[in-house]
């Protein structure tokens, strides 16, 4: 029988406790096929309190049970450009990979267990993104090195070469390129004979200007470049990433010269698109992290690529320019990768639906059918009747069009009275995106009788260059309009109450939420920042080395711009806050040290504005330890009770200051 009950104290089948067991992937995921054995690796929680990331593996045919590769006590993540990624290979049933507890690269040799340190022990150095030698003499990665008090122009990123065959670890590493502030995506030809990268300098970021450079290889007498040069991007600005070499030895890159990421070949001298016109779509994402896969040239036949059509699989035929959709049953797909298994194209990727967790797939390419779920969630499949599936909705905003997916309250044992309250989502990034698809953390919201808005605001990617530029010098200003216009559109369409409006985000969404609430105060009723930025001059001067000059583009040049600085951040209009406002801060933060919270929180209780701070012990940028999952779901859920007045039971709260009801 179906109940009436307020939105918002719905009871729910998914706990808070089940999504501290499982997260889903995160920013720094990866997956890797061994070429030689066709088994495939994954990183993932090993659901230990310390959230621990292990590599599991299965065979590709997923005739064998889920494994644990690397040994109790390893921690496979890196904190190169703090979000890491690229945290480990594997060739031959070798497995390399970087082991956060000390920041080492090892060695694991599958076959007997055993694990060594490539590379000398040094606290300050960080290694990401392998590629291996196919004779295995030498590894190349990327190596960010720190010091001790550093500030982030005190930091160097390098690629280095990792002597794979001698037998002193302490003389076993050599700077190859250096002298540029970024490198990414070192990527060996078949025979070792030729190195393409891409790199970077200040400002920019990734997805602003790139290089792509090519370098002869020599390993005569160790490991040497030559001729090496910038062979794309220093005619024309444009964002290349994602270097790859085909088995016949055709490089492929994305670029966004045309507004849009787009596939290309080098050749003679510069790129050639790989499609008949520039097509107005994104073919692959942002670089945050390393490792990103976003197309794969395939093993059989390197004039065809496996590449994402919008939401499809798809085939690129470099040599015809055709796009050929795979049947899929999901809605969108990452980290892709190929094989050749029994004579026949597969096609390994995370396979992304809107009614179904994320799962690592094998896919059969000749047959057109999925062969294999590698990954399966531990938790029990949730009933439809409980799933609530987003739309895209686009809504007017003052520079065009944005967008959003939302996703209404969605539970068959309960209707609520009147219109449900909305928790607006700001990504990060800002140059971050949604895609609408399954989330379990959402129906966490949703089954209680939430609606959701996840909001693409202008700055996003997703859309092209010409939608991801709206936000140049104007952060704090286009992504709090649309973030509140979206609000205010589903309330006018009579989706949600006016006067239930929330908004919430963590990391720079958590500047836009503390941004919106303080320059639009009207709009929302109640603001939760996970790690948020309050005060942007305190990012200029702390930021780590990766983001320490995205402020120039986003908002303007510090010093220099200090009154705009200023005037854009929180902390210092926070008597225009109108309702109360939840903070969650981790206090080993690097990328959003604490005191961005703290000075927020200290502002706060100087205004008398109702708040609430929940900082947690040994966390950094995301919480890891399942226990801190939890505690913030209850929390945050307990603390939208209290403000919208609807019953919340069984969870401990905590303190409101200078609140009263």
């Amino acid at each position: 029988m179906v109940q009436t009950k307020p939105f918002g104290s719905w009871t729910s089948p998914i706990t808070a406790e089940s999504l501290g067991k499982e997260s889903g992937p995160r920013h720094d995921f990866n997956v890797v096929v061994d070429p030689a054995t066709n088994n495939v690796y994954w990183t993932g929680s090993s659901g230990e309190a310390s959230g621990r990331v292990t590599i599991f593996s299965r065979k590709i045919d997923g005739s064998d049970e889920t494994k644990v590769a690397i040994p109790d006590g390893f921690n496979c993540r890196t904190r190169a450009h703090e979000y890491g990624g690229g945290a480990f290979t594997v060739y031959k049933n070798v497995l390399y990979f970087s082991n956060i507890m000390d920041d080492r690269l090892y060695k694991l040799d599958l076959n007997t267990g055993r694990v060594v340190p490539v590379v000398p022990e040094n606290p300050y150095y960080r290694y990401a993104d392998m590629v291996i030698d196919q004779e295995e003499r030498f590894l190349i990665c990327v190596r960010e090195e720190h010091f001790e008090n550093e500030t982030p122009k005190d930091v160097v990123n390098t690629i280095v070469a990792i002597d794979l065959l001698g037998d002193n670890v302490d003389l076993a590493v050599k700077v190859i390129a250096q002298g540029n502030d970024f490198y990414i995506s070192p990527r060996l030809n078949p025979d070792s004979t030729k190195l393409a990268y891409v790199t970077w300098n200040h400002p920019n970021m990734p997805w602003d200007f790139t290089k792509l450079h090519i370098a002869s290889v020599s390993v005569s007498n160790g490991v040497q470049l030559s001729d090496d040069k910038c062979v794309v991007g220093d005619k024309i600005d444009e964002s290349i990433m994602q270097p790859r070499y085909a088995s016949d030895g055709t490089l492929y890159v994305m670029s966004d010269r045309s507004g849009f990421w787009n596939p290309y070949k080098y050749e003679s001298g510069d790129i050639q698109l790989l499609l008949p016109q520039h097509l107005a779509q994104e073919f692959g994402g942002p670089t945050w992290n390393f490792g990103q896969t976003d197309y794969r040239p395939f093993q059989s036949d390197p004039t065809k690529l496996l590449c994402k059509n919008k939401s499809s699989l798809a085939v690129l035929d470099a040599t015809t320019k055709t796009l050929t959709n795979l049947p899929t049953p999901f809605r969108g797909a990452a980290h892709l990768s190929t094989a050749v298994h029994n004579g026949e194209d597969y096609a390994v990727f995370l396979g992304v639906s809107s009614n179904k967790p994320t799962t690592i797939v094998a896919y059969n390419v000749t047959e057109k059918k999925v062969t294999a779920y590698l990954s399966r969630s531990v938790l029990e499949p949730l009933d439809d009747a409980y799933i609530s599936v987003s739309q895209e909705i686009s809504f007017p905003t003052k520079l065009g069009e944005g967008y959003c997916f939302f996703y209404p309250p969605k539970n068959p044992d309960f209707q609520g009275e009147g219109l449900p309250p909305l928790i607006v989502l700001s990504h990060g990034g800002p140059t971050g995106n949604v895609d609408g698809s399954y989330n379990r953390n959402f129906l966490y919201w949703t089954s209680r009788g939430f609606a959701i808005a996840d909001v693409n605001y202008g700055g996003s990617s997703g859309y092209g260059r010409e939608y991801r530029n709206r936000l140049h010098k104007n952060w704090g200003v286009v992504d709090v309009d649309d973030c509140c216009d979206a609000a205010l559109y589903l309330a006018e369409k009579g989706y949600v109450d006016r006067e239930k409006l929330s908004i919430k985000g963590a990391s720079a969404g958590g500047y836009t939420t503390l941004a919106s609430l303080t320059f639009r105060p009207e709009v929302f009723k109640a603001g939760c920042s996970l790690y948020g930025i309050s005060d942007i001059t305190l990012i200029a001067k702390e930021s780590h080395k990766f983001e320490s000059r995205y402020i120039d583009n986003l908002i303007g040049q510090y010093p220099r711009d200090i009154e705009l600085f200023r005037k854009r951040s929180p902390i210092h209009y926070v008597n225009n806050i109108s309702c109360p406002v939840i903070l969650f801060q981790g206090q080993d933060d690097k990328v959003v040290p604490p005191s961005q919270a703290e000075v927020m929180l200290e502002a706060m209780n100087a205004n008398k504005v109702p708040n609430a701070y929940v900082a947690y012990e040994g966390e950094s940028h995301g919480f890891r330890k399942p226990e801190n999952i939890i505690r913030t779901l209850e929390l945050e859920q307990w603390f939208y009770g209290q403000i919208f007045g609807f019953p919340v039971e069984g969870i401990e709260g905590v303190e409101i200051s200078n609140y009263h009801k």
